[in-house]
């Protein structure tokens, strides 16, 4: 699949990329078997539907995200937020890399994940697998309290290889309202956009999470006309999903 513009690898899982036709269901079945859990990425929200029943067909879990997608608006709505809003006074911020501890990494996943926010592979965090920038905001303490990242894994020969499959905002329960993710959010597409040539921001959102929502919408990170369609293996993911 590394060299099939079709497929992509974001950190998580092998995905496809945007509607295959009739082998989108199969592809997914089979990558689900594989992996315990596949996703597509700008999939047509009018095919939605057929897909899910074909791929639950097989015993297997489906899900739904709207696929909120962002470009030049969004760097421009980015480097706004940043003129308007600062950290905290005890916040630094510190992006993973191959030199960072095994520890911090271990940290600074659990802290998404308490957050609802699963993480991708150490390597990627990184910036090891893909090119990619992963931001933590670290209190006086020593302690990760808030993340964001953003990941180039679309194929270079794909119509989407400008894009970053963006996200992870996520603060620390006793530090919320103090709008860390949104300045965390704002300064990883500009990284993003200056450093990478990202020219592209997309992430998927449950309908109803109307605060993850909200805040995309300030970074300019808007719905589409697509969806991120999510397939597991119930018995590997009961009662939980890949995102929020």
């Amino acid at each position: 699949t590394a060299d099939d513009p079709q497929f992509s690898y974001n950190g998580r899982v092998v995905s496809i990329v945007g509607d295959i036709g009739q082998n989108t269901s199969e592809k997914l079945v089979s990558l689900a078997r594989l992996q315990g859990a596949a996703t597509c990425h700008f999939f047509p929200k009018e095919r939605a539907g057929a897909v899910q029943k074909s791929v639950e067909a097989h015993d297997l879990s489906t899900n739904i995200w709207e696929f909120c997608k962002g470009g030049k608006s969004a760097y421009e709505a980015a480097q706004n937020v940043l003129k308007i809003h600062e950290l905290p006074a005890d916040i630094t911020i510190a992006q993973l890399t191959v030199d960072t501890d095994a520890v911090r990494i271990e940290e600074f996943a659990a802290m998404t994940a308490d957050a609802g926010v699963l993480a991708m592979s150490g390597r990627v965090m990184r910036g090891l697998d893909l090119p990619g920038i992963t931001l933590a905001a670290i209190d006086q303490s020593g302690e990760t309290v808030g993340s964001a990242w953003g990941y180039k894994c679309y194929h270079p020969k794909s119509p989407v290889s400008e894009y970053a499959f963006w996200g992870g905002l996520s603060c620390r329960e006793d530090r919320r309202g103090e709008k860390i993710a949104l300045v965390l959010g704002a300064l990883s597409i500009v990284q993003l956009w200056e450093k990478l040539t990202v020219r592209g921001f997309c992430t998927g959102i449950v309908e109803g999470n109307t605060a993850s929502f909200s805040l995309c919408e300030k970074l300019g990170i808007l719905p589409s006309d697509q969806i991120g369609l999510g397939v597991t293996d119930p018995a590997l993911f009961k009662g939980t999903t890949l995102t929020k």
